[in-house]
């Protein structure tokens, strides 16, 4: 694994790590930033209350794109100094090797309690690229849907992509429940929010320790991958022409397509069943633009035909070939 001179330094006592040794923010995940340093200022020993010193000092130093919320460093520094997971070091070829233990959320969790993400940047070149050779507009992709869908509720579309014994989480900001697939049509309400694969069970153990129907203990095999992008600077249109790049050129199977109602599309991917497949997927989708937080096995989308809340509007979706 690769390691960063600042480890280097502090590991052979020539200095002392400071603010020019944390990465600069980047213009998007700003919150999964704030993790990156933190577990950085973890691994080389930097006490948690200097911890959040620095990495306010590292946020404000930059032109921010958007405000704090409140204690959001000092959050994510105590969950990254509470985390399990653990850093050991040994000596190899004569030059220090930094390995990273990662622990499973339980003992039949699919998942670590940590997982790396992309770090692919988006290149705009490459983004006008897909747009010139797939061009698509939300119309078209309208017409062209396999299935018409505009008038089932978000648990019949629920039934198109899932098996009826899967269990499915459904909910809106705090509240959710995770039940059979089937279940889901007895509900007066589904929720504006839905994790794109099965539960492993119903409940599982959060990060804080305690029971909770959305986690990633809870969750279950990769099924899907959602692609978001929600670059403002972007049309629908053009954002559809990336999801159709995707599908057209590099033959991922897209199963449905939800405007969130907000900036951003959803395009929901079938899983390859190949991690390795999946991650290489995943960044190329990124270089296109793509959330990279859409990678965690947990991490919500915009339920299909969903009335999003506060805003009044229907989660439409748009485009959908569960085959």
């Amino acid at each position: 694994m690769e390691i960063t001179m600042a480890i280097l330094k502090q590991l052979q006592g020539k200095s002392k790590v400071g603010l020019s040794d944390l990465r600069d923010y980047p213009l998007n995940g700003i919150h999964h930033h704030h993790m990156v340093l933190a577990t950085f200022c973890k691994g080389v020993g930097i006490d948690e209350h200097k911890a959040q010193e620095l990495i306010h000092q590292k946020f404000h130093g930059q032109t921010p794109r958007r405000p704090l919320k409140s204690n959001e460093i000092e959050d994510a520094v105590r969950k990254a100094y509470r985390s399990p997971s653990k850093l050991s070091f040994k000596k190899m070829s004569g030059d220090v090797i930094i390995e990273k233990v990662f622990t499973k959320t339980s003992d039949n969790s699919f998942w670590n309690n940590e997982m790396p993400m992309p770090k692919v940047e988006a290149n705009h070149a490459s983004i006008s690229k897909a747009e010139t050779k797939t061009p698509w507009t939300l119309e078209d992709m309208f017409e062209e849907s396999p299935c018409r869908v505009s008038d089932c509720t978000p648990a019949q579309i629920i039934q198109m992509l899932f098996d009826p014994e899967d269990l499915i989480c459904c909910g809106s900001v705090t509240s959710f429940a995770s039940i059979q697939a089937r279940d889901w049509l007895s509900k007066s309400f589904v929720g504006e929010q839905i994790v794109p694969n099965p539960s492993r069970v119903p409940v599982g153990v959060n990060k804080s320790g305690k029971p909770s129907a959305h986690c990633r203990d809870a969750t279950g095999e990769r099924r899907y991958l959602v692609i978001e992008s929600d670059d403002e600077d972007k049309t629908f249109d053009q954002k559809a022409c990336v999801l159709r790049f995707l599908r057209d050129e590099v033959e991922a199977r897209l199963a449905m397509v939800v405007h969130t109602a907000g900036k951003s599309l959803h395009g929901w991917y079938h899983s390859s069943g190949c991690p390795k497949t999946d991650w290489d997927f995943m960044n190329l989708a990124c270089r296109l633009g793509a959330d990279p937080r859409m990678w965690l096995p947990e991490q919500l989308a915009r339920t299909p035909n969903a009335l999003r809340d506060g805003k009044g509007l229907i989660q439409k979706c748009l485009y959908l070939d569960p085959r």
